[in-house]
């Protein structure tokens, strides 16, 4: 195994321009200590795949999130704790597990029992968040984009062919926005702004849903402007903006860009041209998927219109001459390959950062993070010390972003649905499966289950796992990263292997013992932690 300073292994191929990384990461500290207190922006994209930004060799062409990636610093091995979207989320506006979120998971799940982590994961009526804590440190705080995180009161369904320019149903849209932001500023943001409650799919047929169906595409124009906005109107600073994005999940980012523009979730709404025409994004991506057919078409319309709204960032912040004082963190909620599970597919994703003159130029960071990582590591930035209740399961990476090679991240913790998982500093990943006790007792009469409880033949969240990955009925799952990226061989059962099985387990045994729930043989007393993820 690399020793920690061993550079040439843990942080890529970066030319450190004659000075050594200490003398860089000393000159970042002196420089942050001299300079106003930074802004924070953390783009959070949806259902963002390594391979649909450009940087990581995707195919599509993504050239303002490159620039961040080789102007500034790229991660490698940066994994979401809960790998779909709600509780993804929480793991970021919080700052710990999905399995704490007691307000809307644990009313599912009571403490002291087992837990099946769905999207009941959410922030309104959590006694802490990330943008709380900036807001009472004297940051503003903003909010755009696609929410996900629960509702302070019912908001209305409407049918599938509900007709948006109805009076009646306009009124319906506007008490649903309103109930919206006041949702979210009562998580601690000042401002929030396009906001979509849940995903953009609109309008089904057999029962209400949160918009009409012709109100179902995505408008990253809508999103981006009021980005924009929130900058302009804080540029004084300090401000956190958390920007997330609709794109690049579906519906179709083709057929969206065809719809009307003034689409949103408030109705038709005249949106100001704040980043290049959708015409132009449809003839790029026409030109990127020209030779790759029409699913690189489509994933090239998503990221390249996303690309666009980031570019639009980008240059704001450049133009008001905020770019040196803003750290820009920009990270994906979860993989698309193997959502709802802790393979790599679903959990190991794209992530780059921004902060000029304090990343050191084109780094590459090799070490394990995680979106828990967020909270403290923009606390430590922002000079903010949480309050002494607030429990948070991640660690700073300050020390990765200045370049720092003392940095190092021994293992990380992954829940979704009943898998549990740890993955190791050597790239060792262990994932165990334990399934409630009524799935339990039908799987050992041989039937067959999703990890989210459901018969196979009645599953609709396996999003393919289980014919992409071999192991995945298997409940104890070891994995050599290294050799094996595509999690294909489990060695769980290998006897070469059975001292690294139970070291693992052990691992996971620790990190289990913090969290509130039991899992399996890990966790079986019915008591509630309150330490962190620690192990």
């Amino acid at each position: 195994m690399p020793t920690h300073h061993d550079t040439s292994s843990r942080w890529g191929k970066t030319v450190w321009l004659g000075l050594s990384i200490a003398a860089l990461a000393a000159a970042a500290t002196q420089a942050a200590a001299e300079r106003n207190r930074p802004n924070l922006v953390l783009i959070y994209t949806d259902d963002q795949d390594l391979d649909e930004i450009g940087c990581y060799d995707g195919r599509v062409p993504t050239p303002h999130m490159d620039g961040l990636a080789r102007d500034e610093m790229k991660f490698t091995r940066y994994y979401v704790c809960s790998a779909v979207c709600s509780p993804s989320r929480y793991n970021a506006l919080s700052g710990r597990c999905a399995s704490r979120s007691l307000k809307q998971q644990g009313r599912k799940y009571p403490p002291g029992g087992p837990v099946n982590i769905g999207w009941e994961a959410g922030i309104v009526g959590e006694p802490h968040t990330v943008a709380g804590v900036l807001q009472a440190g004297g940051d503003a705080t903003g909010m755009v984009g696609k929410w996900h995180q629960g509702t302070l009161q019912r908001t209305t369904g409407f049918a599938a062919d509900a007709d948006p320019e109805d009076p009646k149903i306009k009124r319906q849209l506007a008490r649903n926005y309103e109930i919206m932001v006041r949702s979210v500023k009562s998580c601690g943001f000042d401002y929030a702004g396009a906001v979509y409650q849940n995903n953009v799919d609109g309008g089904r047929e057999g029962r209400p849903f949160w918009i009409p169906r012709k109100l179902g595409y995505h408008n990253m124009e809508w999103v981006t402007a009021c980005a924009l906005e929130f900058i302009e109107k804080n540029r004084a600073g300090p401000f956190f903006l958390y920007m997330s994005p609709t794109l690049v999940h579906g519906p179709s980012a083709v057929k969206s860009l065809q719809a009307d523009p003034r689409t949103t979730p408030l109705g038709y709404v005249d949106v100001p041209n704040v980043q290049p025409s959708r015409q132009s994004v449809l003839d790029r991506a026409r030109g990127a998927g020209a030779e790759q057919g029409r699913r690189i078409l489509e994933k090239a319309a998503a990221s390249l219109w996303l690309d666009d709204g980031v570019g639009a960032v980008l240059e704001k912040l450049d133009d008001l001459g905020l770019a040196e004082d803003t750290l820009v963190l920009l990270a994906s909620d979860n993989g698309n390959v193997a959502k709802f599970t802790c393979y790599d597919g679903g959990g190991r994703l794209p992530m780059v950062a921004r902060w000029k003159d304090m990343i050191p130029a084109g780094a590459v960071c090799d070490q394990l993070v995680s979106n828990l990582d967020f909270a403290p590591t923009l606390f430590e930035i922002a000079g903010i010390k949480p309050p002494a209740e607030m429990l948070l399961d991640g660690q700073s990476i300050v020390k990765a972003l200045h370049g720092d090679p003392s940095y190092r991240r021994d293992s990380l913790f992954l829940e979704i649905t009943t898998e549990r998982a740890v993955v190791t500093d050597d790239n060792f990943k262990y994932i165990a499966v334990r399934y409630l006790p009524e799935a339990q007792e039908q799987v050992d009469r041989g039937e067959k289950f999703n990890h989210w409880c459901q018969p196979l033949e009645n599953a609709t969240h396996t999003y393919g796992a289980d014919e992409r990955y071999p192991g995945y009925f298997d409940q104890d799952q070891l994995y050599d990263l290294n050799r094996d990226p595509a999690e294909r061989e489990n060695l769980a059962g290998e006897p070469a292997q059975q001292a690294r099985l139970a070291e693992m387990k052990n691992l996971l045994r620790r990190y289990s013992a913090t969290l509130p729930h039991t899992f399996g043989e890990f966790k079986v007393k019915s008591s509630q932690s309150s330490g962190r993820t620690d192990p």
